[in-house]
């Protein structure tokens, strides 16, 4: 009985102690956020942060913060959807002082607290230290920019920098030092795939249709995860058939510990961890019917550094999601409000089979997008919440308030007529998810060439139509509406059909692979 009521007492004091903390920290930030929103308030027409211009001039700074005009965003909503986020803090003097007072410390202290990997996370807290980090690195970002030393500098802001980046991103460590040096160690652009053994059938043929058909000729990075997840014959496989492609363990980049990889979770990382400053990440069964290049042309990704698509809607009344980000995001962007995923009118929002990212301008996003991708937030509390990593994207650079960008478009299907029965209605257009460009033009497929990858025996889909809509069978993979059906055109009917004569090909290479027959070429030196 005694021991019963010293643990109750011990529960009440700690969440006294945690309510006080957040009081503090309120306190001392509320007005910060007032004074940020009326600058907001007073100049929208130029920029979303409250950044002075002066700080925005520095050389080469390993991040630089999208500065949005609001004409341009204007300009641009025909076709895109731009989210634009609320003014992020500037580490002050001010705020140092706080942070050194025995109230401050305490605040600090819980936000910095290093967790265990078991431990269920507060996300409140940590979109709270998120932002918190983000003011301290674009302090920094600016006088290493200038040529500055951090230690010599500033020495006490360094180490309250430090105590934040360990607790919020510990997996960087031992590949990068600290955040700064990732952008140091990436140039160019690239396509990265996520691959393991039982994605390769569709990687293999996805990158050969980009190298043969396509003409593509950007260079690509698979990431697998560990030294079983892709087979050596398998890794020699792509090392030999294509060129300028590189193969990477990503547990080589990311820490284990923190991380445990198994699937969808990797992507993330693998942007993070490719050498390329500008990334194109692809799922393996993503196929595109137009050049992929010039995604890194397009003028919603050069406006945020981002560029998203928007998902299928399905399966409306989601209300464990929508509460769940109400509970930790004090302010969000423009869009969130009125996307469908918080107005319940579908569960999902994001299809991340397709993600663009600057790294230059978006890395703090990025950390933020892999922080929930982590092994205890996405086990104990994200995935919950979601179907795989689709929404950390934005709900990442939402917590980090790092502007981005959708195609406005809530996707298609490509694919043919339905044959009846469990094949779908003979008016309807069924097949596998497909995307859109700026000008309604089928523009990249997501789920593999075949009708349904997931009944055998395997069957190529026909490609001879697509339709827009967005009252899917989720059975059949038709579109219930029939009034934007078209044809495919037959340029990018000759892409497909081409692509399934490399699928082929890819069958019979696989067979012998697997029968130890297989013979690489020579590698190149």
């Amino acid at each position: 009985m005694f021991v019963g009521k010293t643990r109750s007492i011990r529960w009440l004091l700690l969440a006294l102690f945690l309510i006080v903390s957040i009081i503090l920290f309120s306190v001392h930030f509320d007005k910060r956020l007032s004074e940020g929103f009326r600058h907001y308030a007073k100049d929208t027409t130029n920029e979303t942060s409250t950044i002075p211009t002066k700080q925005l001039v520095a050389e080469e700074p390993h991040v630089q913060v999208p500065v949005l005009n609001l004409t341009r965003v204007e300009e641009l909503s025909e076709t895109y959807d731009i989210a634009i986020t609320p003014p992020s803090l500037n580490w002050t003097e001010q705020d140092l002082m706080f942070f050194k007072t025995a109230a401050g410390e305490t605040v600090f202290s819980q936000l910095a607290l290093i967790p265990e990997a078991s431990e269920k996370p507060d996300f409140a807290a940590m979109t709270s230290a998120e932002r918190l980090f983000k003011a301290l690195y674009l302090y920094f970002n600016q006088l290493i920019a200038q040529g500055e030393d951090p230690l010599t500098v500033d020495p006490e802001s360094w180490s309250y920098y430090q105590r934040l980046e360990r607790s919020l991103y510990p997996w960087l460590y031992p590949y990068w030092e600290n955040a700064f040096h990732i952008n140091n160690q990436t140039e160019g652009k690239g396509i990265v795939f996520c691959v393991g053994n039982n994605q390769f059938k569709f990687a293999a043929t996805s990158i050969r249709t980009l190298r043969e058909v396509l003409n593509c000729t950007l260079p690509i990075e698979v990431f697998y995860i560990r030294e079983e997840d892709l087979s050596l014959d398998r890794r020699t496989y792509l090392r030999t058939e294509f060129n300028d492609i590189r193969i990477k363990m990503l547990e080589s980049y990311v820490g284990y510990y923190y991380t445990r990889f198994g699937g969808w979770a990797m992507k993330p990382f693998a942007m993070l961890a490719s050498s390329f400053t500008e990334v194109l990440m692809m799922d393996a069964d993503v196929f595109f019917l137009q050049k992929p290049d010039r995604l890194f042309d397009d003028e919603g990704y050069k406006t945020t550094g981002s560029l998203f698509f928007y998902d299928r809607t399905l399966f409306p009344d989601w209300e464990k999601g929508p509460n769940w980000i109400r509970s930790f995001l004090p302010t969000m962007s423009n869009l969130v409000p009125k996307s469908r995923w918080f107005r319940e009118v579908s569960s999902h929002e994001q299809e991340s089979g397709v993600v663009v990212m600057d790294k230059r301008k978006v890395l703090l996003g990025l950390l933020s997008t892999c922080k929930l991708n982590g092994i205890t937030e996405r086990d104990q509390v994200v995935y919950k919440h979601m179907h795989g990593d689709k929404e950390t994207f934005w709900i990442g650079f939402e917590i980090m308030q790092t502007p981005y960008t959708f195609i406005k478009s809530y996707g298609a299907v490509i694919g043919g007529m339905g044959r009846g029965g469990s094949d779908g209605d003979p008016s309807r257009v069924c097949g596998v998810h497909l995307h859109l460009d700026t000008y309604g033009k089928p523009l990249w497929l997501n789920g593999g060439l075949y009708r349904n990858k997931y009944v055998q025996p395997l069957e190529y889909m026909s490609f001879t139509h697509f339709a827009e809509g967005e009252d899917w069978d989720f059975q059949t993979f038709c579109i219930r509406e029939t009034d934007k059906i078209r044809p495919i055109a037959p340029e990018q009917r000759r892409i497909a059909l081409a692509a399934i004569e490399i699928d082929k090909q890819r069958v019979k290479d696989e067979e012998l692979i697997e029968s130890g027959q297989w013979k690489p070429k020579t590698l190149s030196s």
